[in-house]
């Protein structure tokens, strides 16, 4: 069973990616920032992060959002790991002409209202080895 890590402030979306992906993948999910990167050394037991674009910040922490995020995880995890960056603000057309200008450490890009089913199969091709040629 593949882990998954999600970082994003919206409980909701992530409590329903939880429940859908729950067969495939055991789900930690974080809500902020700061108790993201303070674990970030134990992260390196996930094989694929999905990070929110949008990521409040509370009082003490440094504004930081997901494209931040993404190359963190890529230059400080001893493996680099696969990270798909969402978004509620940018449709799946938006993403696919503008996400790797965006953020080209990303793996992949993925609208929050795109379905779950599309979110499934994007992992999944990400995860199994000579499906993607930008990996």
């Amino acid at each position: 069973m593949y882990k998954l890590a999600i970082l994003d402030d919206d409980e909701h979306w992530c409590r329903i990616v939880q429940r859908f992906l729950k067969q495939e993948y055991a789900v930690v999910s974080y809500k902020s920032v700061s108790t993201f990167l303070w674990e970030l050394e134990e992260l390196n037991q996930y094989d694929i992060f999905l990070v929110d674009f949008v990521l409040p910040t509370a009082r003490h922490e440094l504004n930081t959002d997901g494209m931040e995020i993404v190359t963190t995880l890529k230059h400080s995890l001893p493996r680099s790991p696969v990270v798909i960056l969402v978004t509620a603000y940018m449709s799946m057309n938006e993403l696919e002409v503008h996400g790797k200008q965006m953020c080209p450490e990303a793996d992949g890009f993925f609208a929050k209202n795109a379905g779950l089913e599309l979110l499934a199969h994007q992992m999944k091709q990400l995860l199994t080895p000579g499906t993607t040629e930008d990996r």
